[in-house]
């Protein structure tokens, strides 16, 4: 498989709460966990430049050149969202599982890329929007009690983590002279707060590399 550069952003930036959870859940009897693509594309800007050959009044020859330059990379943006009574996940890998390069399929699963991700329970308290590092509610009073005041509802939003596929495709470009693409579906791995293995699957992420300048 084609080596992949991944641009990782591990700021753990909690969103707003408001909305519904994101799509692709995952999970078993006690998680159900959702990973949402924000734009969905990973692009990049390719352009040629050409000066052809010159020859000056005493003979002298320039030969021509091509010069190409590609502009920075966008990455694509993941925000992990519990659903209402989940338990927490903790994030702690992803891999590659199809890769579409430019009509180029690969189905070989990649190696595993460590990451640590914190995505907190699908339970709602009066403190919550205060915990910090956006820790789960606690279900339990210092004595023992359950909490009244803890409800299911959507988990806090956790972004913060990007990908960026589209600098790969750069060489494709400039060796067919024109644009080209990648679709990669992934597999993020952990494992939920009572310790039970999770999966949650983005599919179809989308990467552009766009030709312009000269032909």
């Amino acid at each position: 498989m084609k080596r992949l550069s991944a641009l990782a952003l591990l700021a753990g930036l909690a969103l707003s709460a408001c909305g519904s959870a994101p799509g692709q859940i995952t999970g078993n009897d006690r998680v159900s966990i959702g990973v949402h693509a924000g734009d969905a594309t990973s692009f990049v800007t390719v352009t040629k430049a050409f000066t052809p050959e010159e020859v000056d009044e005493e003979g002298n020859v320039t030969p021509a050149k091509t010069v190409w330059t590609a502009g920075n990379p966008g990455p694509v943006t993941f925000t992990f969202m519990t659903r209402p009574g989940s338990d927490a996940v903790y994030i702690t890998g992803w891999r590659i599982t199809r890769y579409d390069f430019n009509g180029r399929v690969s189905t070989e699963v990649s190696d595993a890329n460590k990451i640590d991700i914190y995505v907190p329970s699908g339970w709602t308290c009066p403190e919550r929007a205060s915990l910090p590092n956006y820790q789960s509610c606690q279900m339990y009073t210092t004595d023992g009690k359950i909490r009244n005041d803890v409800q299911p509802a959507n988990g806090l939003p956790i972004g913060g983590f990007a990908l960026t596929f589209a600098d790969d495709l750069i060489d494709e470009v400039t060796r067919t002279n024109a644009g080209a693409y990648s679709v990669v579906d992934i597999e993020f791995t952990g494992e939920s707060s009572n310790g039970q293995p999770v999966v949650v699957k983005a599919s179809n992420i989308s990467n552009r590399a766009i030709k312009a300048g000269d032909e």
